[in-house]
């Protein structure tokens, strides 16, 4: 009896064996036994609040894993798990935006998400360029933002293939540079800076039809707009006022290329003998368009400029400069009506 018992303990025993080193053979590859379990514990969220002072960049629209695995990278959260949990409970997570961010290493996720969220954390460089700016004040406003100083810009501006100017414009900025809000990374030289900036330009030339040949007449024609401070529904008439004096080769007379021509404010008083000063840009002394533009032009300039209004008007005069009220005329003498109301409206104002 104990024989039997014995030879049953070696078969079961053998059997067994047999299992164990060679059964996985017996499985397909999804049907194989989980012999030992894991016990790996997951990864928990930092308790925060953070230490060391670290920069991260956000690259736009990235995933919440591929973030998540770049904040792991520099210390910030604790796993990518962790990040992409807290990111799903956050509402406003998805509208991170774009850029470089001042955070800590060892921050909790949830508290990694709000400082992304948080404009006061961006760490790049935002550069706001505003329409009817000339290149000296953009120089100035650059210098002020970067760091960077104007013989370091001037050095830069005189890069033109490296800044990719256009042939057309002639080696000059004026008007290439698009006005908007601009946000650098830290890196970006100058020369990069104004590259996007000139890129900008050219890309609302080109998505407005503009042939490389008409750029320049086109900026240049906007800057006339843009200067006149009229409001947006009245900016294509008053191209195509301009427009029609053009053609008809007489001069345009404004007073914003007498300012340009000698380095006045946009506000300064034009005296008659600054309009007898003879200049390139003076559009009282010369007929046709000035050589470039006075300043930077905006979208609805720019619009403005590339289809001007069809009118038989041929003078404009803003009568009431704070409320923006313009009026047109035909001949000559309207035009004097005009200029007189123009007059009252600054005695009124004085």
């Amino acid at each position: 009896m104990l024989l039997s018992v014995l030879v049953g303990i070696l078969v079961v025993g053998a059997v067994f064996y047999v299992m164990w080193t060679r059964g996985a053979d017996m499985f397909s590859a999804d049907e194989q036994p989980t012999l030992v379990a894991t016990t790996e514990a997951p990864v928990e969220d930092f308790p925060g609040p953070g230490g060391e002072p670290v920069q991260v960049t956000v690259a736009a629209d990235v995933t919440p894993e591929v973030l998540g695995a770049s904040l792991v990278d520099a210390g910030v959260v604790s796993s990518v798990e962790v990040f992409v949990a807290a990111y799903g409970q956050n509402p406003d997570a998805a509208s991170i935006a774009p850029g470089t961010y001042n955070v800590f290493r060892q921050m909790r996720a949830a508290d990694a998400i709000t400082a992304l969220l948080d404009p006061e954390n961006l760490a790049d460089l935002t550069v706001e360029v505003t329409a009817g700016l000339t290149v000296p004040e953009i120089k100035t406003e650059l210098a002020r933002i970067t760091g960077v100083s104007v013989a370091q810009l001037d050095e830069a501006f005189a890069d033109v293939a490296g800044t990719g100017l256009p042939a057309e414009a002639g080696g000059v900025y004026e008007g290439w540079i698009a006005p908007g809000t601009y946000h650098f990374t830290l890196g970006t030289t100058p020369v990069e800076m104004i590259r996007a900036m000139i890129a900008s330009t050219v890309s609302t030339l080109d998505a407005a039809g503009v042939a490389p040949e008409d750029r320049l007449a086109v900026l240049t024609l906007g800057s006339l707009v843009e200067e006149e401070q009229v409001l947006p529904a009245d900016q294509a008439a008053v191209a195509g006022v301009l427009s029609n004096r053009v053609e008809s080769d007489t001069v345009l007379q404004r007073d914003s290329t007498v300012r340009y021509a000698l380095g006045l404010a946009d506000d300064a008083p034009v005296t008659q003998e600054d309009r007898e000063t003879d200049l390139p840009y003076n559009t009282y002394l010369h007929v046709g368009l000035p050589p470039s533009p006075i300043s930077t032009v905006s979208p609805e300039a720019l619009q403005a400029a590339v289809a001007p209004a069809e009118t038989t008007a041929r003078y404009f005069v803003v009568v009431d400069p704070v409320a923006k009220v313009v009026e047109f005329s035909d001949t000559y003498t309207e035009y004097q009506d005009s200029l007189k109301a123009l007059q009252a409206w600054r005695d009124a104002n004085a």
